[in-house]
């Protein structure tokens, strides 16, 4: 079936004039890998849409993080993928695909299913490319895929009240270092000129549960043998998420202490709008620091450099 698309792709070229062929960029010959990879990533650019559409900010960069660490765990496999899926597994990959798509175009707001569309299109693209005893290779980018149900799990379990209670009291804590008059009452950091409330939104659940998945993209795409450092990894990663939300929420005090607070352009560019995502970039880029210190405790040392008049 290849070398019939080939050929056929061969001789549609030549019709195609000499001037137009040099002006038209060169394109990938339409065979059944770059087919399969048209496909992937159309999978993928449909689940973020969706998730833009109709998910906040932050799980949409969270779903982009996910399909990317998909990518990187994949990419090795990606010059030796030669699609040749048994019958009923296209079918089977084929339908829950169609499936996969109309349920999407049903979202409108906040749908649990949503979060669940992602590893089962990946499990029909699987199941459109390989046998069913060969779909391991597809193991860890299937795994990936699955933190995006695994996110909405954890953002439903985690404790609410004692969460937004730590935040509150962390978030005075730097304020008071700063030399600030700051009193917290339970959920409230309050500051001479006004505060804030920590409520279930903004106590930094969501950015707990993103730096805790992305931990677990990096153990997939980039493993660590020792267990220590990997339980130290699950351990830290809840934690530079919470820290570094209470940096958002002393800052949101500040602004509200000086006047400008709920309705301000300030405070609501920091609290819900493109501006908490520097605290997300934060997060991922300390945790990151963090992991490749873990990492490089495991690489091999460098060779030494040749001592003067050694060597040819």
């Amino acid at each position: 079936m290849s070398n019939s698309i080939e050929r056929l792709s061969s001789s549609l070229l030549q019709r195609i004039p000499p001037a137009w062929r040099a002006a038209v960029p060169a394109v990938p010959p339409p065979t059944p890998r770059n087919l399969w990879l048209a496909l992937a990533a159309a999978v993928a650019v449909q689940n973020i849409a969706v998730f833009q559409s109709s998910q906040s900010e932050h799980i949409t960069v969270f779903a982009v993080l996910v399909w990317g660490g998909a990518v990187i765990c994949m990419e090795d496999q990606f010059e030796e993928l030669r699609p040749s899926p048994a019958g009923w597994g296209l079918v089977i990959g084929s339908l829950l695909l169609i499936w996969v798509l109309a349920r999407s175009a049903l979202i409108l707001h906040w749908d649990g299913l949503l979060f669940a569309l992602a590893p089962i299109g990946g499990l029909s693209l699987g199941l459109m490319a390989e046998q069913p005893a060969r779909l391991g290779r597809f193991r860890d980018p299937l795994l990936c895929l699955m933190l995006l149900p695994a996110f909405a799990l954890l953002m439903r379990t985690l404790p609410e009240t004692p969460i937004s209670l730590l935040t509150a009291r962390l978030s005075g804590l730097w304020l008071s270092v700063l030399g600030l008059d700051v009193t917290v009452n339970a959920r409230s950091v309050l500051l001479p000129g006004g505060g804030v409330r920590v409520l279930g939104p903004c106590n930094g659940v969501d950015l707990m549960a993103q730096i805790l998945c992305v931990g677990v993209i990096f153990l997939l795409a980039f493993p660590i043998r020792s267990w220590a450092s990997r339980t130290a990894v699950v351990l830290v990663a809840p934690v530079i998420g919470l820290v570094c939300n209470t940096f958002r929420i002393a800052l949101l005090a500040v602004f509200a202490g000086n006047g400008h607070g709920k309705g301000s352009w300030l405070f609501d560019f920091f609290h819900e709008s493109t501006g908490s995502l520097v605290f997300s970039g934060v997060a991922v880029l300390v945790f990151g620091m963090v992991y490749m210190r873990l990492l490089e405790r495991e690489l091999p040392p460098l060779p030494a450099p040749p001592q003067p008049g050694e060597g040819a």
